[in-house]
């Protein structure tokens, strides 16, 4: 999920950025596939990473800056780690068009892989 930037530049993995927001290019979600069960998993893996991690959905076909929310992941807007080593799974529901991951806040370790299942 994490291997274009917004800008459509190539993320190398694992990304250790420091002080640098991410985000993730728009990745199909299930509406854009006609799927309506709208069930998506996302598995972030880090190496001794702190900073924060979100995702972002839209319903729009062709969305602007405008069109994008927070998906909660265990009930926050954000997930935050410390140094955080491992793979941490999350799922939602909803008939997305499109989602993207941001990554910011980054200050230490890396990111080793963002990855999308629905």
């Amino acid at each position: 999920m994490l291997t274009k930037d917004s800008a459509g530049n190539s993320i190398s993995l694992p990304w250790s950025h420091t002080d640098t927001t991410v985000t993730s290019a728009n990745i199909p979600a299930d509406s854009y596939y006609g799927f309506t069960d709208g069930i998506h998993t996302v598995a972030f893996k880090g190496n001794g990473f702190t900073g924060s991690f979100a995702i972002e959905a839209t319903l729009a076909t062709t969305p602007t800056d405008n069109d994008w929310f927070r998906i909660p992941l265990s009930g926050s807007n954000a997930q935050s780690f410390t140094t955080f080593t491992g793979t941490t799974a999350y799922t939602f529901t909803g008939n997305y068009v499109y989602i993207k991951a941001l990554v910011f806040n980054a200050s230490a370790g890396s990111v080793e892989s963002i990855l999308l299942n629905h």
